[in-house]
């Protein structure tokens, strides 16, 4: 209709209607392109609302795992920190049974295991510039990326000291102490002192045995000194952890 008009206007040398139909035209062009951008961004918004929401599940779970681990390793820490105190000739005040809970308790790990699906999936398909925030997408970045590998190299390391020590311990001894020493909740573990076993001296015998171990007391100092270390990088993701989920949630309206 519009191309008929048009070349009949040319024909007729009507220069004013010929303006006036390629204005028309040029409009229409105009409008049909932004209703598409106005879709286009609608559809964009609506993918941005899905990550942010998921990528909030993913690190509020993240938060309550490092919060468990955190006071996990606190606990292997001080149990470290009685070991080592025995193990340097500190004399610490505490039962030969108790040393002996310390040694097996400071060899402990729990591998933290985060929630990365969603920021792997916008890295996959190229859509991280959804995500319109800058800081967001920085943090998102530094968070699953170099904040991680720190706790990797630090508390996240499977030090020597854990197979020395429970190569070391009487297996009745260490089926013993799995069964009442430590507890598994769902996903979390629990250390916690528990009755003898054995008598007094029978405990000195076996933590003399173990402290004995010529490289044992370097490697439990290399330990605990890379869970001193990484303490640090922990509490760092933790409150990066928060930032980001307030970010997420101030974006979402929550």
């Amino acid at each position: 209709m519009i191309l008929s008009r048009l070349n009949k206007n040319l024909k007729e040398q009507n220069w004013f209607a010929v303006l006036l139909e390629i204005v028309i035209v040029v409009i229409g062009l105009l409008i049909a392109f932004q209703i598409d951008r106005w879709y286009e961004q609608a559809q964009e918004n609506k993918r941005e609302v899905s990550y942010l929401e998921r990528l909030n599940e993913n690190l509020s779970g993240d938060l309550r795992g490092m919060n468990l681990n955190l006071e996990f390793y606190e606990k292997v820490f001080d149990y470290g920190q009685l070991a080592l105190a025995f193990g340097e000739g500190d004399n610490p005040e505490a039962t030969n049974w108790e040393v002996l809970v310390a040694l097996f308790h400071s060899s402990q790990i729990w591998e933290l295991i985060s929630s990365p699906s969603t920021y792997e999936e916008l890295k996959s398909a190229g859509e991280l510039s959804l995500i319109r925030s800058i800081t967001l997408r920085n943090d998102m970045v530094y968070y699953y990326g170099a904040g991680f590998e720190r706790y990797k190299q630090t508390i996240g390391i499977n030090p020597p000291y854990r197979k020395m020590v429970r190569g070391l311990i009487p297996n009745q001894i260490q089926n013993y102490l799995w069964e009442n020493c430590h507890e598994t909740e769902i996903d979390t573990q629990i250390l916690k002192n528990c009755d003898p076993a054995i008598s007094n001296e029978q405990a000195k015998e076996i933590i003399n045995n173990i402290i004995e171990h010529p490289d044992l007391v370097g490697e439990l100092r290399f330990y605990m000194s890379s869970i001193k270390v990484g303490l640090d990088p922990l509490k760092e993701q933790m409150k990066l952890s928060k930032k980001m989920i307030a970010e997420i949630e101030d974006q979402l309206g929550k």
